[in-house]
């Protein structure tokens, strides 16, 4: 179905009315993965500014879809606020993950302007959405909810991830590459959501967006793993 959505799935449970356990389940499969791959870092990885703003960017984003999946769950019960934590929350994990690819960065005038403008965007981003929870009804389209984390998310990723990415893959380390695939790898998200494809009932536009979602954490520890070497001289070298 192209253009519009399938009707919401309805689940009884314990005699309560809920919704979409297909995103849940999505939703707790990125919530699982998010955090064995931060313990991964924590347990295998030194803990300096990197590595410890990844392992916070995979803890938060986790925390968002965990959040996400009790949103859709239990609609019925907590209307919207149930989606406000997942949306916010989104902006605090890109935060991290500029700040861990920051780290690295030579030039420390540069890199504290960079870590500032990090900062003030997710400032920004966080009063903008909550003029948007006061201000705009949101009950009959929740993509207006949706802009504003999109948006900050997304300058966020493009710098880290794709500008970043690629310096980094030029002057430290080859692996850096699989950042920016993976952030290329998230395009086709946007359009499936803006143009509302939907496989099938039991597979909609978030659940296929979840899969793409999946795969780019994993490309995010392939570039740790791969360049866990070379961050190690870099942060000798400070």
């Amino acid at each position: 179905m192209i253009g519009q959505d399938y009707p919401k799935i309805e689940w009884q449970f314990a005699g309560l009315d809920l919704l979409e356990p297909n995103a849940l389940i999505g939703d707790l499969i990125l919530f699982s993965t998010a955090l064995f791959l931060a313990a991964k870092i924590k347990t295998n990885y030194p803990q300096n500014d990197f590595y410890s703003n990844w392992r916070r960017f995979y803890l938060v984003f986790g925390w968002s879809f965990l959040f996400g999946g009790f949103g859709h769950l239990l609609y019925n019960y907590l209307g919207l606020w149930g989606k406000y934590p997942s949306w916010l929350l989104g902006m605090v994990a890109t935060y991290f993950l500029t700040k861990g690819m920051l780290s690295l960065w030579p030039n420390v005038k540069q890199k504290e302007i960079f870590e500032k403008s990090a900062l003030l965007l997710l400032g920004i981003g966080f009063t903008l959405e909550l003029l948007v929870f006061w201000r705009v009804d949101l009950s009959f389209d929740q993509s207006k909810g949706l802009f504003i984390p999109t948006l900050i998310s997304g300058i966020g990723l493009i710098f880290s991830l794709v500008i970043v990415g690629i310096r980094y893959q030029r002057q430290i380390h080859s692996g850096y590459r699989f950042l920016w695939i993976a952030a290329l790898l998230l395009l086709p998200s946007g359009l499936i959501q803006n143009k509302k494809i939907n496989l099938h009932q039991w597979f909609d536009r978030n659940d296929f967006s979840h899969v793409l979602l999946l795969i780019s954490l994993v490309l995010y520890f392939t570039a740790l793993q791969k360049t866990k070497e070379a961050n190690s001289i870099l942060d000798k070298e400070s």
